[in-house]
């Protein structure tokens, strides 16, 4: 079926102000799904051009009319055809891995340093994945329990007491909660107790 150009265009009308006549067109386009014969091409010429260099991808994909530019070159490849990227649904385990990256690896708000840890996964996949979780009132249970609980089976074995001795010792920066005999730092904000 052919299409053309026209076809992944919207135009919306919206008044400026109601007594106004004036009115403002928006033109957004849609650019089409990727077809078979498109991701051959972007997989033989990225093989031949090398991973970097997605300008000069982009100029030689096949057919012209439908011209990409090399941000979807490269994001075609690297989410959707890249060879040593998982596509297959997260598990349990996953989505454990990905809390214990996100809250208590030190990864902050940095997705690519996330996903490079998770290996395999692609930065954009661990985002959404993320934001799917913090909605399931499943999830934020199991991660957020309460002391007085027995463990959830989620984050069974996530976090050992060194684990969480050793991110509380280095993001430590303020005063002293829990002072070892000699004056050592131990855990800031952590009751220690002697047995």
């Amino acid at each position: 079926m052919e299409t053309s150009s026209s076809d992944f265009s919207s135009t919306t009308e919206v008044a400026a102000t109601p007594s106004s006549a004036m009115r403002i067109i928006l033109r957004i386009r849609l650019s089409p799904a990727w077809t078979p014969e498109e991701d051959a091409c972007l997989e033989r010429l990225a093989r031949g051009y090398g991973f970097r260099h997605w300008r000069r991808v982009a100029e030689e994909m096949q057919p012209r009319e439908r011209r990409r530019s090399p941000k979807q070159c490269r994001d075609r490849w690297r989410d959707h055809l890249a060879r040593d990227v998982y596509h297959r649904p997260f598990t349990a385990d996953d989505d454990a891995e990905l809390a214990h990256l996100r809250l208590r690896g030190g990864g902050g708000d940095r997705w690519k340093d996330i996903s490079r840890a998770a290996h395999c996964r692609t930065s954009r996949a661990m985002r959404r994945r993320w934001r799917e979780l913090r909605k399931s009132d499943a999830f934020l249970r199991a991660l957020y329990w309460h002391p007085d609980q027995p463990v959830p089976p989620l984050l069974d074995d996530a976090l050992s007491c060194s684990d969480v001795l050793d991110s509380s010792v280095a993001s430590y920066r303020g005063g002293c909660d829990a002072v070892a005999g000699g004056g050592t730092i131990v855990a800031p904000g952590f009751a220690c107790f002697a047995a």
